[in-house]
């Protein structure tokens, strides 16, 4: 990617994580901002990162939990975006042809992690790096959560995380997943169950889990 379409990951206090400080949603795009996206001007791509790089990097943190090549991750949606921006034609579009191309990356990260787990043969406990300065109660609820989440299917995981942690509506997942909103209910379905399951087994997930009220 050019220089001039460089993320550069803004630094946070202490380090913390996406959610620490979470920005707004991105305004939506005008008309002009996607012609000059079709016309591959620098300062309408340079733009289209300053207002979507926090929403990115955010989605990919969440579905992901790990920092370590969140930056790479972000270059690499948006290399995408850049490739195949021709593919939208509508201002509104622009957002969810993002988000559907940062769930196609997250989606491929999960995949080549658990390749590479296999092949590596690494330590089944292998969790993302938390900032030393989280409360050591939320880094250790952290960590298990995300333990939790390598169990479920890729497809499964990245529904579940989109819905329940990114919040976003059934409607909008199943865009970005490039599925019907049926098929997204059924792998929200077993997301569910097995993540309840797992969390159950686990000592701290389980104290989380009563005191809640969705899966009680």
């Amino acid at each position: 990617m050019p220089a001039h379409l460089r993320v550069v990951r803004k630094p946070r206090p202490a380090d913390r994580p996406a959610d620490a400080q979470r920005p707004a949603d991105a305004q939506p795009a005008s008309f002009d901002l996607l012609r000059g996206l079709h016309a591959r001007n620098p300062a309408a791509e340079r733009r289209l990162l300053d207002a979507y790089a926090g929403l990115v990097e955010r989605m990919l943190f969440r579905i992901l939990g790990d920092v370590r090549s969140l930056e790479d991750l972000v270059q690499d949606v948006f290399a995408r975006v850049f490739s195949r921006i021709d593919d939208v034609h509508k201002p509104e579009a622009l957002k969810p042809f993002i988000t559907s191309v940062a769930v196609f990356v997250a989606r491929e990260a999960i995949r080549k992690k658990r390749r590479h787990r296999w092949l590596a043969f690494f330590a089944s406990d292998e969790v993302p790096e938390i900032a030393a300065s989280v409360d050591p109660e939320a880094r250790q609820g952290v960590r298990a959560f995300y333990r939790a989440l390598e169990a479920l299917d890729p497809d499964e995981r990245l529904a579940f995380t989109l819905r329940f942690v990114e919040g976003q509506e059934l409607a909008d997942v199943a865009a970005a997943c490039d599925v019907s909103v049926a098929t997204v209910k059924r792998r929200l379905h077993r997301a569910e169950l097995a993540f309840v399951e797992r969390c159950k087994k686990d000592d701290v997930l389980s104290t989380w889990l009563a005191e809640g009220d969705r899966w009680t």
